[in-house]
C-alpha cells in the first residue's frame, strides 16, 4: 500500500517561473571532493573546511585579504610585453599574451598596488600564476622596480607573492636580465632602511 497518490502527472511550474541557479555558488574540493558554498570557501580563505586544501589564488583575491576594506590604488597599470624577438613556438609571443590578457583579464602576470595593512601604509606586488604560469619577462621586472621605487619614494614597506613559473622563455635574454634589475632594486630597499615581506 502506498502512502500517497500523485494528483497531478508532469511538471506543473510554468517555464517562465522556473528560477535558474546562480553560477559559483557552490565549491567543489580537487582534493577530498566535498562540495560547499563558495561564500564559506572565500570566508576560510580560500582553504577547504574538510581537508585543508589550499586553492591557488590570484592577486585579487590576495588584495582583497591584505588591504584593509580592499582599498589600494594600483599602480604602473598599462605596461604590456612587447615581442622583441618574434618569437614563435606553436603559437606566436603576441598571439599568446593577446590570448592570455583576454582570459585573465590582467595586462600580465603581476600586478602592483598601494594601500594599508592593519592601518600602516604598505606597497604590494603580487603574481597572478594563471597569466603564462606566473613566467618573469621584462615587464614583470619592470613592475617590480617601479614598485620598489613607489615604495621608496613614499617610505613604506615592500610585499612580494611570489608564485613564479620561472623566466620567460619568449623573452629569452630580456626575462634573464631582471633577476638582476629587481636585485638591485632590492639593495637599494634595503639602503633606505625599508623592510620587505617575505625577506
Amino acid at each position: 500500500m502506498s502512502w500517497f497518490k500523485r494528483i497531478k502527472e508532469g511538471i506543473t511550474t510554468a517555464t517562465h517561473e522556473k528560477k535558474e541557479t546562480p553560477e559559483g555558488l557552490w565549491y567543489k574540493c580537487p582534493s577530498c571532493k566535498s562540495i560547499i558554498p563558495s561564500q564559506e570557501h572565500e570566508d576560510n580563505m580560500w582553504v577547504c573546511v574538510k581537508c585543508g586544501y589550499h586553492e591557488r589564488i590570484g592577486s585579487e583575491e590576495y588584495f582583497a585579504m591584505l588591504f584593509d576594506n580592499n582599498e589600494f590604488i594600483e599602480i604602473n597599470t598599462d605596461i604590456t610585453s612587447a615581442d622583441p624577438l618574434q618569437f614563435v613556438d606553436t603559437k606566436k609571443y603576441n598571439e599568446r599574451l593577446e590570448d592570455s590578457q583576454k582570459k585573465t583579464g590582467l595586462k600580465d602576470a603581476i600586478r602592483t598596488a598601494s594601500g594599508k595593512l592593519n592601518g600602516f601604509p604598505i606597497t604590494i606586488a603580487c603574481m597572478d600564476f594563471k597569466f603564462i604560469g606566473g613566467s618573469m619577462g621584462s615587464v614583470m621586472g619592470e613592475k617590480i622596480s617601479r614598485a620598489i621605487d613607489y615604495s621608496i619614494e613614499h617610505k613604506t614597506p615592500f610585499m612580494i607573492i611570489s608564485k613564479s613559473g620561472g623566466a620567460r622563455m619568449m623573452e629569452a635574454a630580456y626575462s634573464l636580465m631582471q633577476m638582476a634589475k629587481t636585485s638591485a632594486k632590492l639593495t637599494q630597499l634595503s639602503a633606505a632602511g625599508l623592510p620587505i615581506f617575505p625577506s
